[in-house]
Formats: C-alpha cells, structure tokens, sequence
C-alpha cells in the first residue's frame, strides 16, 4: 500500500505543528481534479444559463454554489497554475458572484424583518422600503446576470488545465499531492490567523474569517472521497459553524440597512428605538453564539479516520493505482453534494 499512496505529514489540531498526523491520497488525485475542473466548468454554465432563462431565487443560488465549487477547485489546483491566470480566473469567478450580492442580502433581510413585524410596529415601514430594494436590484441583477460572458473565463480555464497535464508530465504523483495537502493546510492556516484576530466589536473581523472558511470548506468538500474522517457529520459541522458567522453579518447588514432607511425616512425617535435595539441585541447575542464555539475550528482539519478505512474508501481504480479515464471525475463514484450556501 505505501508504494502506491502518497503520504504527507500535516500540522497538529493546535495549528503548532507539534502533533503530526498522516494522511493518504490516491496516486491519480491530480488527474481527478483535472477532471473535477471540467465538469464543474459544464456546471457552472449551465447554472448560469438557467439564471438567464429562468430568473429565480433557486436559480440564484444553484449558480452561486457553482461558482464557489469551481473556485475551490482553482484554489487546490494553485500551487500547478501559472499565478497570473490563477489570479484572473478566481478575480472573473468573484466578479460574476458579486453580480449578486445587493438582492441577496436585501432577500435575506426581508426575511428577518418578517419575523419581527407582530413586535415592532416600525418593522412595517422597514419592510416596504426592503421591497422597493428588492425589486430595483431584481432589475438590475438580471439585467447584469444576461450580460456575463463566459468565453474569457472558459479560455481561462482551459490554459489551467493545461497547467495541468504539462506538470504531470513532468513530476511524479507523491509531489503533486503533498502540494495539494498543503493548499489546504494553508487554507486552514489563513482561517485560524483571522479566527485569533477576531475582535467582538468588530463585526468585519468575523466576516473575513467567514470567508476564508467557506473556501477552506469547498477545497475539503471537494478532495471528500479522498480525504479520512470527511464525512457528512465533518461536513454538516462545518456548514453550522460557517452559519454561525454568516447570521452575524447578516445581522450586521441589517442593522446598517435600517440605519439608512432611519436617516432617509426620519421617523419619530420613540417609534424607530425599540426596533433598533432590538436589532443591535440580535447582534450581540449572535456573536456571542459564535465566539463561544468558535474553537471548534479546530476539529475540522486535518480530519482523521484509520488508515484501514481510508484505504478501503478509494474507488478500486485508486486503490491500485490506475489512471482515471480521460472522463476524469466521470469514471469515479462522487458523493451526493448537499445544497450549500
């Protein structure tokens, strides 16, 4: 088995260094991702097409988890990537996610406001402004979302992989996935830096370390048949604890929203104060939430399974160390993908 797995050595669950844990991948994991690149580029337009035809909610959504899946793929795939095209691609990929980002956050608001409109007769007028929003950047999302234009990217892409296949002819498969395990390692380095940087009354600090882990989980969601200890538990504790962070900046935004809607509409003091409390105390108590599990951080990576029970979860194409089909990740079983945010 050692001669057909490559094995690395990563930091402890400290982040030290000082417990080492050692962790398998299967020879053709590269190739894999090669493979894994090209069909989640025939996803991503495909998401994207259904955007454009059929301008919904859900359609929004399967896009944008698209778009985050194919990133991460670039993100594992960086330390391969000529850096120049690694960096333009990941800045197109952000480019088209924040083609969404004000009907979203003014979506998710609306939701919140609805919850508060029995306790908070301000809560009304709040929601009617959040409404009017919505539907000026419904208007101008999908005015953007027909204007995005695949080719660039998708040449793009294609010189990534590329990249690719002119590494593998030249090194050996040990090398490319002690690179792909440190790709992660860094990941999950960077989100602990943040993490300790956290300052309570600074909501941004949260945000940052948010979104340094929702890519740190998307590059584990996507080495998941390779990896031991990835399972749906790892998975969905990740998705609780990324959740935890996003309720605080959708917290936050909306606490700014409703500053502005304040200083547009000029309400009576006494009217809007009981509303507005209420959101900073929703905020508070949110953070608190997180920063109180915040540790848990440190369950994620590396996870750790027995290396009987790694070895026997390879595909038996891995297992003995035969090269995927020129299909890539079409010749290789994949777990379900749960919807993620």
């Amino acid at each position: 088995m050692k001669g057909s797995l490559a094995n690395t050595h990563l930091s402890g669950r400290d982040g030290s260094g000082s417990q080492g844990l050692s962790i398998e991948l299967p020879p053709n994991t590269l190739r894999f991702l090669t493979g894994s690149l090209k069909q989640e580029w025939k996803r991503y337009r495909k998401g994207l097409k259904r955007c454009q035809l059929k301008f919904s909610e859900k359609a929004v959504h399967g896009f944008r988890v698209e778009a985050r899946r194919l990133s991460s793929i670039l993100e594992l795939l960086a330390p391969f990537l000529t850096p120049g095209r690694f960096q333009k691609a990941q800045a197109l990929l952000k480019e088209h996610l924040n083609t969404f980002d004000d009907l979203r956050d003014t979506q998710v608001q609306l939701t919140a406001v609805g919850k508060l409109l029995r306790a908070f007769p301000m809560a009304e007028s709040f929601q009617e402004y959040l409404e009017k929003r919505e539907a000026r950047f419904s208007r101008q999302t999908r005015k953007k979302i027909d204007r995005v234009k695949t080719r660039r990217l998708g040449k793009l892409l294609l010189d990534c992989r590329q990249d690719v296949k002119s590494w593998c002819a030249k090194a050996r498969h040990p090398q490319a996935n002690v690179l792909l395990l440190r790709s992660i390692s860094r990941a999950f380095t960077r989100v602990l830096s943040l993490k300790r940087r956290i300052r309570p009354k600074d909501t941004d600090t949260i945000h940052c370390t948010r979104v340094a882990f929702k890519r740190l989980r998307y590059m584990v969601e996507t080495l998941a048949d390779f990896l031991p200890g990835a399972n749906p538990q790892l998975f969905e504790a990740m998705r609780r604890y990324q959740t935890m962070m996003g309720d605080v900046q959708d917290a936050e935004v909306l606490r700014r929203s409703f500053d502005r809607f304040l200083e547009k509409k000029k309400p009576e003091p006494p009217t809007a104060r009981p509303l507005r409390q209420e959101l900073l105390a929703r905020r508070q108590f949110l953070i608190q939430v997180f920063l109180d599990a915040s540790d848990q951080l440190l369950d994620f990576w590396p996870p750790r399974a027995s290396p009987a029970a790694q070895f026997l979860a390879f595909p038996p194409a891995l297992r003995s160390g035969r090269c995927a089909s020129r299909a890539g990740s079409k010749a290789l079983p994949r777990k379900s993908r749960s919807p993620s945010k």
